[in-house]
């Protein structure tokens, strides 16, 4: 359970960096969803969600697998403004609507379909495009153009399910992605496997034209990971995650604090910096780094193309439950060594919601 609070808890603080929206939502990977926090996709983090790990979490994150917004996988992530500042969102009586009380399987594909839509031909399309932009121009961090990447797919579910009665926030993404898992569970296998796919291509669709890569077409022509492969590379990223060297370098860069007083508002503006330490160390040195890198050593290529690459090929595994198990396991360690409480974290706020 504190494994899976700790990934969605990364990927919360840092989608409060950009979402320029209120809801803090966590989407499950067969929502249309993390990868929330930069190391997982917005799957992985809804996979979390859905594993049942983790309590009810108000933050601006996504859960599951390895790559959506906020839900129950591996992938897969602030003072957010009002519920009002969110497109489409709700305010007053609205905020308090009556939501739908279930979804059909039918239902959730033309959902994912709208969602595919807007990334492709709509706004969502666009604003990605600035990213990739973003990119060529070199003057972006990529785990800044990371997240900005996981709020544009943040906003566009928020939009989507804000359509079918859900409120554009966090308790309309934990209920749409309670309810799509319940579909889910309930429709045939291969109905169930047409959901999954499209929630993997929605976001694969999402990192093609955020970081300008022909991916789709690359990954036809190599085909899918094993899960086999897929479990083992992984792990072998868990246990990188776990050195020393790794541990050590989060705990110096954590160790001063930013804070200027002992307020909820300082903190938190610590705690996000905290984040963004382990987030930058993720990429850095556990994907990217050593010679050859692990994205490179798997045939995913070097820097931030291979990186991309990686988590291309991860979103057909996002939601597995021992993948979620490694990455969780692993996640919890470098929180605390940055000096997060991850309960502590929750409790605060909770506290905030009040």
């Amino acid at each position: 359970r504190k494994a899976a609070m700790a990934i969605v808890s990364l990927a919360v603080a840092h989608s409060r960096r950009f979402r320029p929206f209120a809801s803090r939502a966590l989407p499950s990977r067969h929502a249309s969803a993390t990868p929330s926090s930069i190391p997982q996709s917005p799957g992985f983090i809804r996979g979390c969600l859905r594993s049942g790990r983790t309590p009810s979490i108000s933050t601006t994150a996504k859960p599951d697998g390895m790559t959506t917004l906020v839900s129950n996988s591996l992938r897969s992530f602030s003072a957010i403004p009002p519920t009002s500042s969110v497109p489409g969102g709700t305010t007053g009586a609205n905020a308090d609507q009556s939501m739908p009380d279930s979804l059909s399987p039918e239902v959730a594909l033309k959902a994912q379909d709208a969602m595919k839509l807007y990334i492709e031909h709509g706004v969502g399309k666009r604003k990605l495009e600035q990213i990739a932009a973003e990119k060529e121009e070199g003057e972006t961090a990529l785990v800044d153009r990371w997240q900005k990447m996981i709020q544009i797919y943040l906003q566009a579910q928020c939009h989507i399910i804000s359509l079918l009665g859900y409120t554009p926030d966090d308790r309309g993404i934990t209920l749409y992605t309670t309810h799509l898992q319940y579909a889910l569970n309930l429709a045939p296998p291969e109905q169930s496997e047409q959901l999954r796919k499209s929630g993997r291509d929605t976001y694969r669709v999402v990192l093609e034209k955020a970081f300008s890569l022909p991916l789709t077409e690359e990954q036809a022509l190599k085909g899918e990971l094993s899960i086999v492969d897929a479990r083992n590379i992984m792990h072998k990223v868990s246990m990188r995650m776990q050195e020393a060297e790794v541990l050590e370098k989060v705990a110096t860069l954590c160790s001063v604090s930013v804070a200027m007083n002992n307020s909820p508002e300082a903190k938190q503006i610590d705690m996000m910096r905290k984040h963004t330490v382990v987030q930058e160390v993720m990429v850095k040195d556990v994907y990217l780094g050593g010679d050859p890198s692990i994205a490179e050593e798997h045939g995913f290529g070097k820097g931030e193309d291979g990186y991309v690459r990686f988590q291309c090929a991860m979103a057909e595994h996002q939601g597995d439950p021992l993948i979620t198990q490694y990455v969780g396991t692993a996640m919890l360690k470098l929180l605390q060594s940055a000096g997060i409480d991850v309960e502590a974290m929750q409790a605060l706020e909770a506290m905030q919601k009040k």
